[in-house]
């Protein structure tokens, strides 16, 4: 049973984030209560949690597949959306900054894919140390500004920057692996493995 648990565990993270988004939602018929209320945040955390755990069980287990990494990598842009779509505005974050970081995750997001299903014909959503700090980052955010002090319009642009270079890293594992390969730690480890691929 335990090959079932990763996907199931993307699945939940999935369905709680969407149901945020509609309990959450001010013009949502179903909304109950606004983001950053004791509720909303312990279904927050419940799910990004369960974004902490799926992974590491999957690789423990040997129970990883390209429909799993792709559930997954699904499951995290949509918390991660909903996350921005309801808490930002809590936050008195700068629209600008917001705004850029939106449209260049996008677009570097779009491309990365663009360019792993020209190259291997399928869809690739990365699992790279870096994607995985990102999605830690982007979870704890919420958590840390309005109890640290620190300037919201600081930590999101640094973390905006922080993702548009591990989204330019996808791009270029993409460019460089000489097959398609989801679970990789990084542009070192694609390195690596095109050495060792045009060695032999």
């Amino acid at each position: 049973m335990i090959k079932y648990v990763p996907n199931t565990l993307s699945i939940m993270r999935l369905v709680l984030a969407l149901s945020l988004f509609v309990l959450s939602f001010p013009l949502s018929p179903f909304f109950m209560f606004y983001a950053m209320t004791p509720i909303f945040l312990v279904i927050y955390t419940i799910a990004g949690i369960s974004d902490m755990i799926d992974g590491p069980i999957a690789r423990k287990f040997n129970v990883c597949t390209p429909l799993g990494a792709n559930l997954d990598g699904i499951a995290d842009y949509v918390f991660v959306a909903v996350s921005i779509i309801l808490i930002v505005p809590q936050l008195n974050i700068n629209f600008i900054i917001v705004a850029l970081i939106v449209v260049g995750i996008i677009l570097l997001k779009s491309g990365g894919m663009i360019v792993g299903f020209v190259r291997f014909g399928q869809l690739m959503m990365m699992h790279t140390y870096a994607s995985k700090t990102a999605a830690l980052i982007a979870f704890l955010i919420p958590l840390v500004i309005p109890v640290s002090g620190l300037s919201a319009n600081v930590v999101i642009g640094f973390f905006g920057i922080y993702v548009y270079l591990y989204l330019i890293e996808e791009i270029a594992i993409n460019m460089v692996m000489p097959e398609p390969k989801r679970d990789i730690s990084g542009i070192l480890q694609a390195l690596r493995i095109r050495k060792g691929k045009t060695e032999n």
